[in-house]
Order: structure tokens, then sequence, then C-alpha cells
């Protein structure tokens, strides 16, 4: 019997497009996923090993398209109430040195293996490349955005910097690209958003996640322009737009896809302006719970009024800082939140967390699904993911459910970088 022909018999196999059978079962063959479907379309092939999880339910590996691995060393923290104060904690606790960084970096990327992740889209917060070669390092696919600041007069250094990193990483690809991510409206100015937006590389910003934010687009005022003062970098050439976040940035967003994190406070006239521009949406729910948004008398977060709009809307697990699992970070956790406070479709939700995410970050959607032709078998594609999740002891009803209803990690059967691990 070979140890390299495996068929693993579950409750349910399923993905976001095309495959779901219920009992489901996958044959995998020299750590290549063959045919994913029920028992009796595969069969059983010749000489091979037979693992029977009768509970589980077989999903592909996620993607968590917002995350903060260099972070990991801070939290979890609670939140005070005060988001100036908490960016000046962040700012303070950061890892500055090599070592430090890498080692928060690699411990987030563990935490984020044990959560299932396939894909990340990690924000490389001290404006570093060492993030970059950590994930390559570790065998974790993705894109590392290299955040930048710059607002009035200061914004020549990070303009340089993205040209920079243009001139190094234009052309890459591969399983870790490198972008570039403009913080934010409020710490970067509308040159740092265009370089980057005619860069080339892969590009994400926060975006519209904070009342404050559009209090300092609209008027130039309120904690984040106190903010600036306050660390020396507010000069007599920022002048407020007049405008939302959305429309402040809209030039940037119209030139090149963007990957916009948060968007917790934003309009449905702006829904249209999103999906016109092709921005991807990362959703964090934990995030935007843990930091009280949106606030009383807003109106919820419209992540369904997006994806109605036809704005691509994924999910991101934000730092660990605002997590309330310090043994993984994981979508699986940002699923069960949706699932179990907004009763959303669990296959909407597996597709937020797996084809979305990966056309968020430009990869190859069909990477995290489970349908494999024999075209797709031989070639790179092939190399698909799959984990097992298990529902609550008992559980009867809907596998997919289940696992929304329980609270435990989900297990590697097919890794995407060491192969067949059961």
């Amino acid at each position: 019997m070979s140890s390299d022909r495996v068929l693993i018999r579950a409750a349910m196999v399923i993905d976001a497009q095309m495959v779901r059978a219920a009992p489901g079962a996958v044959f995998i063959e020299h750590g290549r996923l063959i045919a994913a479907g029920s028992p009796q379309a595969i069969g059983r092939p010749d000489d091979v090993r037979v693992v029977d999880l009768p509970s589980s339910v077989l999903v592909p590996g996620l993607v968590n398209a917002h995350a903060h691995l260099d972070l990991t060393h801070l939290g979890p923290v609670n939140y005070g109430g005060d988001f100036v104060n908490w960016i000046r904690f962040v700012r303070t606790g950061r890892a500055v040195d090599s070592v430090d960084i890498a080692a928060s970096v690699r411990r987030g990327a563990a935490l984020a293996d044990t959560g299932g992740t396939a894909l990340v889209g990690d924000i490389a917060g001290a404006g570093s490349l060492i993030p970059a070669q950590v994930l390559r390092e570790v065998g974790m696919a993705g894109v590392s955005y290299v955040e930048v600041f710059g607002v009035g007069r200061s914004q020549g250094a990070a303009v340089e910097r993205i040209r920079a990193l243009c001139a190094e990483y234009g052309q890459a690809d591969g399983p870790v690209r490198v972008g570039v991510q403009p913080h934010a409206p409020y710490s970067c100015g509308p040159q740092v958003y265009r370089a980057a937006s005619s860069s080339g590389l892969p590009c994400a910003t926060h975006l519209a996640e904070t009342l404050d934010e559009e209090l300092f687009t609209r008027r130039g005022e309120g904690a984040f322009a106190d903010l600036l003062r306050s660390i020396g970098v507010w000069d007599d050439t920022m002048t407020p737009s007049g405008r939302h976040p959305v429309e402040h940035v809209a030039e940037a967003l119209g030139e090149a896809p963007f990957v916009a994190a948060h968007l917790n406070y934003v309009d449905m006239e702006h829904l249209p302006m999103l999906a016109r521009w092709g921005v991807h949406v990362v959703y964090c729910p934990r995030a935007s719970t843990y930091f009280g948004h949106p606030v009383p008398g807003r109106a919820p977060h419209r992540y369904r009024d997006m994806l109605e709009a036809g704005v691509n809307v994924c999910l991101g697990t934000d730092s660990m800082l605002c997590l309330d699992t310090p043994e993984r970070i994981s979508v699986l956790d940002e699923m069960r939140l949706l699932h179990r406070r907004d009763g959303v479709d669990p296959r909407l939700l597996l597709r937020m967390a797996t084809v979305n995410g990966a056309a968020a970050l430009g990869f190859d959607p069909a990477t995290v699904t489970l349908a494999v032709d024999a075209s797709s078998a031989r070639g790179e594609a092939g190399r698909r993911s799959v984990l097992a999740v298990e529902p609550p002891d008992e559980w009867i009803g809907d596998p997919l459910r289940g696992i929304l209803m329980s609270n435990t990690s989900p297990t590697w059967i097919l890794h995407p970088d060491r192969g067949l691990v059961i």
C-alpha cells in the first residue's frame, strides 16, 4: 500500500465554486490533489491508503487578505477606547530591529499557518522587506505590502521609496510578491497615492476606517490632525479636500486595483464607485468589533451591499492585537463571527475567505478551490491545499454550518508548501 496515494473520506467536501459533496472524499497522489467529490464518483483507486474522517468537513486553504504579522508580538491587548492612543502604543511597541521584526513575522506566520492560511496579504508596517523574506523562508505565499507614510512636504521620501520598490520588484512574480501600501488618507498625501497607483506594484491601503479619518479629509481637523502636529509632520501645504475619504483618494483608486481594508464608514453612493474602480474590499469583522465600529447611530458595515453592487469583498484578520484567538490567526474565525452575528450563508463566507481573497491579492482563485481537471492536476494550478475542520461534538445538520458553530482550529491535510501531512 503506497503512502503517496491517499483517499480521505469525510462528512463533506466543499469549495466556493464547483465542488460540494456530502459525504465527500479527496484523492491525493504524490502530494497533489487529483480528485474531490463524492466517494462514489472518486471510487477506490488501486494501492491507496484510506483515511476516514467521518465528522470532518474538507475545504480549501484560506486567504487572509489583511494581516499585520510584524505586530504579533504586541497582542492580544485590550483596547482603551482611544484610537490615536492605540496608534501611539503601536508606534512605540513596533519592532524596529531586523531580528525582532523577523521574529514577530515568523511567529505570526506560524499562527496563520495554524489557522489554515494558504495566502496572506501582509502589511510590512516597518517599511521593511524583512517580512517578505520571512514569508519566503517559511513557505507562506501571498503579498507583502511595504507600508509607506508621507504627508505635506514629507511626501518626497515616500515617493522615492515606492520608485525604488518598483525598480526592484515591478516585474517580480512568484509565491511571495512585494507590493506597496500608502498607510491611510490621513498619513499619506496625494503624491504618495499617485506614486503607488502608477508603480505597477500590488497596492493596498487602509480606508474609511474611522469617523476621525473623514473629519481629517473633509476639514483637516480632529484627532489625526492633532496627532500629525504632535509628531512634527504637519505643515502649511496640507489642505483638506472637503471630501469623504473614498473620494479623497479617488484618483489613485481609479488608476490601479487597490486592496482597501476596513471601509467601516461608506455611504451607498460610494459602492458603484468602488465597483467601477475594481477596488477589492477587505472586511475584518473582529477588528471592527474590537474598535467599536460602526459607532452607534451609524449603519452596520455595508459588506453585503458591496457584494450586491459588484464589489469583490474578502476577509482579513488585521493584527493579533485585536484578536480573541491567541492560539491562531485565521479568517475562519471571521467567518464564524459573521455567521453567528449576521446569519450569513456559509457558502458565501467560504467564497469571501477563499476565491475572493485570492482575486484581491492577484493570485489565481483556482488555487484555493478543490476542482481539479486533467490539465490543472499536471500544472502549477494543481497545487491545491486541503483543510479538515471539525463541527461541535454530536453536531446534527449542515456540516459546513457546523464548522462555523465550533471553535476548533483547522487541520492541514494537504499543505500548500509541505504537501501531504496526514
